[in-house]
């Protein structure tokens, strides 16, 4: 019989927070949340010998206590490496719960989760939405007439808020084991690669390659779609896809969303990153403001493999960032 861990039992403050765990190979689970209006990562499982790696902890310490109770469904070896794909808040700002593990991650993501991690603009930008988020969802409580639909709306302003609460005394737990290009580790004769293979996503992507298993764990470098570019290195991030394409892989877990097979998915996102970085630098050359330039920004070519850029426009936050790159690479370029 498995083990009850106090975090089991214990009052957590997530309402409606679960996290079902699909076993994707032998001791290789993903961990899928649901039941809460705010980001969520995926997190994988990994059991070992005698013990178990956690990659990515999730938004903050009480959904990782959550995932933790989950975890001891299937498992009660201790957990002892916690993996970060990255800094964002969705899949680091967990780790603290982990608090008996090695946190592992990139010499950027450590850089990133300092004491000014919710400074960072991503997570900054997502709590200075929270108070709307919690409001509108009061406010359609109020006018709901459907009982159902009242109390979920009440829900969701429960559980933004119970979010917004934690992220109030939150502290960060940046990796205590860094490395730059690969490190391997080993959780008995199961082998575990960590694989920095360029810029991407963030400055510090982290793949999780299980050669035996044929699987990587890809965080948000790889997701099969287009997704946020808030930090992003959009040239880069197409190459750095090139680089893993090249490794010997059967099955995907992504940062978000359910695990898929093959490497079909990484051509058309390719594709799509190298067009809309194209497209910016051509805008931006005309001297226009990255305000405009989104809104001329036209990807309906790509369309039949992602749906939602069937109509012209695209992320303001996503064309500020890729100004803000030419700039850094201009004004470094100078200093030369």
């Amino acid at each position: 019989m498995l083990a009850t861990p106090a975090s089991a039992v214990a009052p957590l403050a997530v309402p409606g927070l679960s996290y079902r765990l699909d076993k994707v190979a032998d001791g290789v689970y993903c961990a899928v949340a649901s039941g809460v209006p705010y980001f969520v990562s995926n997190s994988v499982v990994i059991l070992g010998d005698d013990s178990v790696a956690v990659v990515d902890s999730g938004p903050g310490p009480n959904e990782a206590r959550v995932l933790m109770a989950a975890i001891r469904k299937v498992t009660d070896l201790p957990v002892r490496t916690l993996i970060d794909t990255h800094f964002h808040f969705d899949h680091a700002f967990g780790n603290e719960a982990f608090d008996g593990a090695v946190v592992v991650g990139h010499d950027a993501t450590s850089a990133m989760l300092g004491s000014d991690a919710l400074q960072k603009r991503t997570a900054a930008g997502f709590v200075a939405g929270l108070p709307a988020q919690i409001e509108k969802a009061r406010a359609d409580a109020a006018k709901e007439d459907d009982e159902q639909k009242r109390k979920a709306a009440l829900e969701r302003a429960e559980s933004l808020e119970a979010y917004r609460k934690e992220l109030a005394s939150f502290r960060p737990t940046p990796p205590t084991m860094t490395f730059g290009d690969s490190l391997t580790l080993r959780l008995g004769v199961r082998e575990i690669r960590l694989l920095h293979l360029g810029r991407g996503h963030t400055a510090g992507d982290v793949v999780v390659f299980l050669p035996k298993e044929r699987i990587v764990c890809t965080g948000d470098l790889f997701n099969g779609y287009i997704g946020y570019m808030g930090d992003a290195y959009v040239d880069e991030w197409a190459e750095t896809l090139g680089r893993l394409e090249a490794l010997d892989f059967e099955t995907v877990i992504p940062g978000h969303g359910v695990p898929f097979a093959g490497k079909s998915k990484i051509a058309p996102v390719q594709a799509c990153l190298h067009d809309l970085w194209r497209q910016v630098v051509s805008l931006k050359g005309e001297g226009i403001t990255p305000e405009a330039a989104a809104s001329r920004v036209d990807l309906r070519a790509h369309a039949v493999s992602f749906p939602q850029l069937s109509k012209a426009g695209f992320e303001v936050l996503a064309v500020r960032r890729m100004y803000e790159v030419i700039d850094e690479r201009e004004a470094a370029a100078a200093r030369r």
